[in-house]
């Protein structure tokens, strides 16, 4: 995966491409256009009598409105030839340098947090793992004693998940997956994902393990970019829960993220194998007290879905 660093480069080089064809285009429109060069050197002598003139040596108002005369003549010039001189920058707010008036641009976060979907292979699963191609006939329909049927269990997480999607901007509930391997956590995380995607939110997937490894990277670093998205982002979804090799810092770290997000709004995606008492002895009070107050369970349970799929060759 490209570093930040990296990423920026990346920017710098598409800035200076865009630049470098604009006046590749200008060469070539002005070899054949000879008027164009000499209207420039008119517009430059008029430019520079102007400024002398507001010094006190000419009638300024007269050269002011030679020059703004000459200005319009270029331009109705260059519309008339249909000449296109400026670069073409894929993002006007920033000019692809990634940073806008504010401070970073929008589009130099959306294409990092992109990073993280290619670098955890789930392109492919975006293609494939949606809402509208959820399978329900993999579920059992046969209640688990006092329990609700797989699918039926299924059908009320997958409604709060659509639900967490449509009303996004307005709710304050954050999810967590709780259950066994094989049965739709990563599906849905995925799906829910690419739905809010689609409607131009940012989203950073990422596994527990990976997560943790890419803390511990940036423990020692002055730049701080890299661990900034993990704040920022409109939605965190950390895979995974409880697989990885948590140390004083990442634990520490991972409660900071979870109280910044949950105190501006920014809305978090957690799925783990763990049980609740799992979850109890595997983080700090901090962490766990964060997970069961703010989070909203959802239990899966039945069987193993890649193994069913297996058996029945889908």
């Amino acid at each position: 995966m490209r570093k930040t660093e990296e990423l920026w480069g990346v920017f710098a080089a598409r800035h200076a491409e865009a630049v470098y064809e604009a006046a590749e285009r200008r060469e070539k429109i002005y070899k054949e256009n000879p008027a164009l060069p000499e209207l420039d050197r008119k517009i430059t002598d008029a430019g520079a009598r102007y400024c002398l003139a507001l010094a006190g040596e000419g009638e300024a108002d007269a050269i002011k409105e030679e020059l703004t005369a000459l200005q319009k003549q270029k331009e109705e010039f260059l519309a008339a030839i249909g000449a296109d001189l400026e670069p073409h920058f894929a993002c006007s707010l920033c000019q692809d340098t990634g940073m806008a008036e504010e401070g970073m641009c929008e589009c130099f976060r959306r294409e990092r947090i992109a990073e993280n979907f290619r670098f955890s292979n789930l392109e492919q699963a975006l293609t494939e793992q949606s809402f509208e191609n959820f399978d329900w006939s993999l579920f059992s329909d046969e209640a688990q004693g006092k329990l609700l049927s797989p699918r039926e269990n299924m059908k009320k997480i997958y409604t709060l998940c659509k639900e967490f999607v449509e009303h996004f901007d307005h709710i304050r509930e954050n999810l967590l997956f709780v259950g066994a391997t094989g049965l739709g956590k990563t599906y849905l995380s995925t799906a829910v994902a690419k739905a809010l995607l689609e409607k131009g939110k940012s989203v950073i997937y990422i596994s527990a393990p990976e997560f943790v490894r890419r803390l511990e990277d940036l423990r020692f670093k002055d730049d701080k970019t890299d661990l900034e998205q993990f704040f920022t982002a409109d939605l965190l979804i950390l895979d995974d829960l409880g697989t990885e090799n948590t140390t004083a810092y990442t634990m520490a770290t991972l409660a900071d993220i979870i109280d910044q997000r949950l105190r501006t709004g920014r809305k978090i995606l957690f799925s783990t194998n763990l049980n609740l008492d799992g979850i109890q002895k595997a983080y700090d009070e901090r962490v766990v007290s964060r997970l069961l107050g703010n989070f909203f369970y959802c239990y899966f349970y039945g069987e193993d879905l890649r193994i069913k799929a297996f058996k029945e060759g889908k």
